[in-house]
C-alpha cells in the first residue's frame, strides 16, 4: 500500500464509504430542516364588487376608507392581487393590480378615492355576470375571493336587455351565481345601504335568494361598527394593541388582543416584533383563539441594554407565521422604562390550568399503560418456562416407565428371578407417547400484520383527461400553461389576455372562443366569427382537428386541440416505434 505525506495510505473503498456518509448524512439534516420550515400560504386574488348607485352616497367614503384600504394596504400581502369592480348601470373595471410592495398599495388606494356612488340605475344581472366572467379570465394559479357590496336592488337603465318578470330576473341571477358556486369561488356579501334607501322602500333585493344559492349569509352593514367591517365580512382576524403599560424593566409582556371573526378556531403565531431594525420578541409566541371569540396574545419583549430610560412610545411591526392576514400589524407600545431587570410572567388562566391537568392526566396513564405492557410481556416467558418444565421433569420417569412397560408382543413381565409381575391397576401397559413440547410463540411484527390484512381494491380515478391546445408557429414549450382539464359541462375560453387557453404570438382579443365538454366529446364554438370565416357553426368531436383562424392584424394561423401526452410518454413512444422499424 503506498503512502504520502507520512501518513498510512487509505483503500479507495474506505475513502468512497466516507464519502456517502457524508452525502446521507447531509441530505438527512437537509429533510429534517425543510420538514420543520413553516410552509408559506398560497396567494390569492381579491375581486370587490361595490354597487355605485345612488343609494350607497352615505356610506360610499367609510367604505372606501375602513374596508376597501385595509384589505389593500393591510390584509393582502406580496403576492395577492386586488381587482375593484364597480357597477350602476354598466359594470366597469377600476383597478387591477399585482401586490408588490406597499407604496403600490397606497397608490392604487390614491386612485380608488376618485371613485364616487352617483349611478342613476343598478343593473344587478348584467354584474354578476360580468363578475363571473371577469373572474374565469383570471389565472388559474390562486384561490379566488369574491366580495359582493350592494343592497340587492335591480333597476337597470331602460332599454336594458335585462328588465323583465321579476321570474326572469332571478332566474338570470341564480344562473350567473350558481355558475360562481360550481367554480368553488369563496364569495361574501355586504348589504349596503342596510336599510332600504328613500325611494325604494318597495323595490325587491335579490341578496336572499344570491346568499341562499351560494350557501352563505348576509352581512348587513353596521355604521356604529365600522372598524371591525373588514372582519365581520371576509373573516380575517382583527389585533388590538395594548394600552399603556406603564412601568416596565428591560423584559416584560405585552398583552395583543385577537379577535377571531370565523366559525371555527385559528392558530396565530407571532414570530418577531421589529422596531427600528431590531427584534425585540425574546421568543415566538401560539395562540389558539376560539370560534367568533377573542384572546390575549402576551408577548414576551427584551429591550436592548442601550435602549433609553422613561416615557417612551416606539413603533413596533408585528410578524406572524403562515402568512396569516390580520390587521392592523403596525402600531405603537407606550410605557415608562425604568431600566431594571424583569421575568416575565405569563398570565395563567382556568383554561391554561385545564390544560395543564388534562397533560398530566394523559402522562399518567401512559406510564400505567408501559407498566402494565412491560410486565405482562416479562411474565410470558416466565409462564412458557413453567409450562414447559414439567415435561423435562418426567422425561426420566417416562424412561422409568418404557423399562417396566409389557413388551408388544404380550409376553408376560418377569423380575430378574424370574417371577412373573401383575402390573398395578390403572397402569400403563401400552407404549407411552411422547411428551407435547409446546410450540415457540413468534412476536408478530408490522410486516407480518400487514401481510394477514385483507387487501382493498384502488378505485380507479374518473377525472376528465388533460386537454392541450398548440397554436401554429407559436411555442407550445410553455409548462401546463395550455393545458387544463374541463370538467363536464363546463368550457374554457380561448384566446389573449386572461383566457384559459392563450393564444400570444400574435395580439389577440380575449376570449374569441371557447371549447366545451358535452359528455365526454368536445365541441369548440366561435365567440368572434370574425376571426374565423372559415367556420359556419360549432366543431363537434375537435379533439385532433385543424381549426384555421385569422388575427385582427389579418395573419391567417391555426388552433389544434389534443389529449395530452407527457414529453417522456412521447419520447418512450418515439423509441418503441424505432426499436420496431430496426426490428
Amino acid at each position: 500500500m503506498k503512502r504520502s505525506n507520512g501518513r498510512p495510505g487509505r483503500h479507495p473503498f474506505w475513502s468512497a464509504g466516507h464519502h456517502a456518509r457524508t452525502l446521507l448524512a447531509a441530505a438527512a439534516f437537509a429533510l429534517l430542516a425543510g420538514a420543520s420550515a413553516p410552509l408559506a400560504a398560497a396567494n390569492i386574488d381579491l375581486v370587490v364588487m361595490v354597487d355605485t348607485s345612488e343609494s350607497m352616497f352615505p356610506y360610499f367614503d367609510d367604505l372606501m376608507n375602513y374596508l376597501v384600504q385595509d384589505l389593500l394596504t393591510e390584509k393582502l400581502h406580496r403576492g395577492d392581487t386586488f381587482h375593484l369592480l364597480s357597477f350602476s348601470g354598466s359594470p366597469e373595471v377600476e383597478i387591477s393590480l399585482e401586490v408588490n410592495s406597499d407604496e403600490a398599495a397606497h397608490r392604487a388606494f390614491g386612485r380608488i378615492l376618485l371613485l364616487h356612488a352617483l349611478g342613476r340605475y343598478t343593473d344587478l344581472v348584467s354584474a354578476l355576470q360580468f363578475l363571473d366572467k371577469y373572474t374565469r379570465e383570471l389565472p388559474e394559479t390562486n384561490p379566488k375571493q369574491i366580495l359582493l357590496i350592494t343592497d340587492g336592488v335591480h333597476d337597470p337603465p331602460p332599454g336594458s336587455p335585462n328588465r323583465g318578470s321579476p321570474e326572469s330576473i332571478r332566474a338570470a341571477i341564480l344562473d350567473a351565481t350558481q355558475s360562481m358556486k360550481k367554480e368553488g369561488w369563496t364569495l361574501d356579501i355586504l348589504k349596503v345601504p342596510p336599510q332600504p334607501a328613500p325611494g325604494e322602500e318597495g323595490a325587491k333585493s335579490y341578496l336572499a335568494d344570491i346568499a341562499q344559492t351560494l350557501g352563505v349569509s348576509i352581512v348587513p352593514y353596521a355604521v356604529s361598527d365600522k372598524e371591525h367591517i373588514t372582519g365581520r365580512t371576509t373573516g380575517f382576524p382583527n389585533l388590538t394593541f395594548p394600552p399603556n403599560l406603564g412601568k416596565v424593566g428591560n423584559r416584560f409582556n405585552a398583552p395583543f388582543k385577537v379577535r377571531n371573526w370565523k366559525a371555527e378556531p385559528i392558530i396565530v403565531r407571532l414570530s418577531g416584533i421589529q422596531s427600528d431594525g431590531l427584534d425585540l420578541l425574546e421568543k415566538p409566541v401560539s395562540l389558539t383563539v376560539p370560534a367568533m371569540g377573542e384572546a390575549s396574545l402576551d408577548a414576551p419583549i427584551r429591550l436592548p441594554p442601550t435602549f433609553p430610560h422613561g416615557d417612551r412610545a416606539i413603533h413596533v411591526q408585528l410578524v406572524f407565521q403562515d402568512d396569516l392576514r390580520i390587521s392592523p400589524t403596525a402600531g405603537t407600545l407606550s410605557f415608562t422604562y425604568t431600566g431594571k431587570g424583569g421575568i416575565p410572567i405569563p398570565r395563567l388562566t382556568l383554561l391554561y390550568v385545564l390544560y395543564i391537568v388534562l397533560g398530566i392526566g394523559l402522562i399518567y396513564l401512559l406510564v400505567r399503560l408501559f407498566l402494565f405492557m412491560r410486565k405482562k410481556l416479562l411474565s410470558e416467558p416466565v409462564q412458557q418456562s413453567a409450562r414447559a418444565a414439567p415435561a423435562g421433569r418426567t422425561a426420566a420417569a417416562a424412561r422409568r416407565r418404557k423399562a417396566e412397560a409389557p413388551p408388544a408382543s404380550g409376553a408376560p413381565l418377569r423380575h430378574a428371578g424370574g417371577r412373573k409381575l401383575v402390573p398395578r391397576l390403572g397402569a400403563r401397559t401400552g407404549p407411552v407417547a411422547p411428551p407435547k413440547i409446546p410450540a415457540k410463540r413468534v412476536r408478530p411484527t408490522v410486516t407480518s400484520i400487514k401481510r394477514a390484512l385483507p387487501r382493498q381494491q384502488m378505485q380507479q380515478a374518473t377525472l376528465p383527461a388533460l386537454i392541450e391546445m398548440r397554436v401554429g408557429l407559436q411555442n407550445h414549450r410553455i409548462g401546463f400553461r395550455n393545458v387544463h382539464r374541463i370538467s363536464p359541462g363546463a368550457a374554457r375560453s380561448v384566446g389573449g389576455r386572461f383566457s384559459s387557453y392563450l393564444v400570444f404570438l400574435v395580439p389577440v382579443p380575449s376570449s374569441i372562443a371557447e371549447i366545451r365538454n358535452v359528455d365526454g366529446r368536445y365541441v369548440f364554438t366561435v365567440l368572434k366569427t370574425e376571426l374565423f370565416p372559415s367556420l359556419s357553426g360549432p366543431v363537434e368531436d375537435c379533439l385532433g382537428k385543424e381549426i384555421p383562424f385569422v388575427s385582427p392584424r389579418g395573419m391567417e394561423m391555426s388552433l389544434h386541440f389534443r389529449q395530452w401526452v407527457s414529453p417522456l410518454d412521447e419520447i418512450n413512444s418515439l423509441m418503441r416505434q424505432a426499436r420496431g422499424g430496426n426490428a
